[in-house]
């Protein structure tokens, strides 16, 4: 499907850009009253949907760059309730306004909202994170804009992408528990069979067990939303399996509300459980006690989405994908315990 543009609707009636602009603004006494007729009667006939960065007619490019955030799970809570988004877009949009670029974030929770926004918007690129959706992939095809995924594990050779090594970050974190002497891990995670993400989570999880000779236990994976709400409800669930004495969250807000019920149900941390996150948020560093977690430099990493988007607008990224490792940040909500020291 081929966006159209004021240029289509300055060719069908056989006049300058500026004059549609001056119709789809209001500015009708620049114009006579037979090209507003014809102007009106072509937006209408083809459907045009005025972009909102073009009416000003920008130019050759509009400088603007969207963000845009599938959340199909949980749209009705608030996208910067995970510290890891607002990390990542701050890196991004820092990076993007010392270029000259603005972005313009948008959630969505629809195929229809997704491609309502690349109509409606001029874009010169896009940076979309965690898409596996099908539908959204051709609807980013067909407007034909540069776009890089976070997050993303489709197999579409035309799309660049910006990646973890999410199973081997999972297999560190999982494995420093289990030299920790732990081997009733939980893994508190977000729906696997949606995300390939952390169903690759979920195998550094599996990989961590099966090498240290570990049985693999079904009964301890807990699946829901990625919100602190889950993290401090799932709790409950993990307390009561008396034999667990470890959890890895994959994301530290998950983390977040594990450590807050725990501690108000009167259990030590970590003396009790020893908790291990994802992410590396700035509020790991500030929790009581401190969390640790897999780092990954979340707005350093928005840096370096920003700077690849814009190689991928101007022909110059050469790699399809970026693959970034992560580090186990030891803090303080885990230790050994007494035998395996």
């Amino acid at each position: 499907m081929k966006r159209v543009t004021i240029n289509d609707i300055a060719q069908i009636c056989g006049t300058s850009k500026a004059t549609v602009s001056y119709v789809i603004n209001g500015r009708v006494s620049k114009v006579s009253p037979e090209m507003v007729r014809k102007v009106e009667e072509a937006i209408k006939a083809t459907g045009y949907v005025p972009s909102l960065s073009a009416k000003s007619l920008a130019g050759k490019g509009s400088k603007l760059i969207g963000v845009i955030i599938p959340q199909m799970d949980v749209s009705k809570k608030m996208i910067f309730e995970n510290p890891f988004y607002s990390e990542f877009i701050s890196g991004i949009e820092y990076y993007l306004r010392n270029a000259g670029y603005s972005i313009v974030l948008r959630v969505v929770n629809s195929d229809n909202c997704f491609a309502d926004m690349m109509m409606k918007w001029n874009l010169d690129g896009a940076v979309v994170f965690g898409i596996d959706n099908d539908k959204m992939l051709q609807i980013l095809g067909s407007y034909k804009v540069p776009t890089l995924l976070i997050d993303s594990y489709i197999t579409h050779k035309d799309f660049y992408k910006m990646n973890l090594r999410d199973e081997e970050a999972s297999f560190m974190a999982t494995n420093l528990l289990i030299q920790d002497g732990h081997e009733k891990i939980a893994l508190v995670t977000g729906k696997i069979d949606k995300s390939v993400l952390l169903s690759k989570r979920l195998d550094g999880y599996k990989r961590a067990l099966k090498e240290n000779n570990i049985p693999f236990e079904e009964r301890f994976i807990f699946q829901g939303d990625v919100t602190y709400e889950y993290g401090f409800s799932v709790s409950q669930k993990i307390v009561a399996q008396a034999d667990i004495t470890a959890v890895v969250a994959t994301a530290d807000i998950l983390a977040f509300g594990i450590m807050n019920y725990l501690q108000l149900d009167g259990k030590k941390i970590p003396d009790d459980f020893s908790i291990i996150g994802f992410d590396d948020t700035y509020q790991a560093k500030i929790m009581y006690p401190k969390l640790t977690t897999v780092g990954q430099n979340i707005s350093k990493r928005g840096e370096m989405a920003g700077e690849i988007i814009l190689n991928i607008i101007h022909d110059s990224q050469k790699e399809k994908e970026t693959l970034m490792s992560c580090e186990i940040i030891k803090r303080d909500t885990t230790k050994v315990l007494k035998s395996a020291e």
